[in-house]
């Protein structure tokens, strides 16, 4: 019963993170190359400007992984939004082909260590828990994904429609505000970051050092070996 209860909340926390990401960084993906061009930039530099975006990705995918082991994944999660989200504060500040590709670079930076670092998370807690992975979990994660990708995009056409800055805005908000919004899940469902397991490894190498250390065992190892 209890595995089942623990399986029940790592498949809220895993749909909840994506459907929230999702929400708020679909709700700018659709309208990039609309909001460039209604502030100047000609047609043939929006796709030298989006190229950045690519370049990006293969830049965050380099560290992704050893952030994620080093400081913990939800850590590299809140990372990732920030860093979205700056590139968001980017577009509304300074309106130029610079800075735009900055965005897009930071951009792409973000979705890459946010790509497959919620997986690995989930999969540290099920393999923490002792519970298999679920493909029917998987599928469902899919269908939010996709569902999300389109209340965003709707979002963020109504919201252009009123003006070019308020679908920024409203993914900015959102994004700079999701890693208060993991701190509160994972303090609700009593869970923590995979960070914490390395933190009590750390703790058991310094207490059998100390111990070492107190009994003076490298001591009378190495009178022995003069002996």
């Amino acid at each position: 019963m209890k595995s089942k209860s623990v399986s029940f909340k790592i498949a809220v926390l895993f749909l909840t993170f994506t459907a929230v990401f999702t929400l708020f960084r679909s709700s700018m993906s659709g309208i990039f190359s609309l909001f460039y061009a209604k502030n100047g930039i000609p047609t043939a530099n929006i796709s030298s400007i989006k190229s950045f975006q690519n370049i990006g990705i293969m830049l965050g995918l380099l560290p992704a992984g050893y952030l994620g082991d080093r400081i913990g994944r939800l850590k590299v999660l809140a990372l990732s939004s920030i860093i979205i989200a700056s590139s968001f504060l980017i577009l509304i500040l300074f309106r130029n082909f610079l800075f735009f590709s900055l965005a897009e670079l930071l951009y792409g930076i973000g979705l890459a260590l946010n790509s497959g670092t919620l997986i690995a998370y989930i999969t540290d807690l099920q393999e923490q828990n002792h519970i298999f992975p679920n493909s029917k979990l998987m599928g469902t994660q899919v269908i939010i994904l996709n569902l999300t990708t389109l209340i965003g995009g709707n979002i963020d056409t109504e919201l252009f429609a009123i003006t070019d800055t308020a679908p920024v805005w409203f993914a900015l908000i959102g994004l700079g505000l999701y890693p208060a919004f993991i701190f509160v899940m994972i303090k609700f469902l009593s869970f923590s970051d995979n960070q914490a397991a390395h933190k009590r490894k750390n703790n058991s190498i310094k207490n059998i050092a100390s111990f070492f250390k107190k009994n003076k065992f490298l001591d009378i190892v190495v009178a022995k070996r003069w002996i």
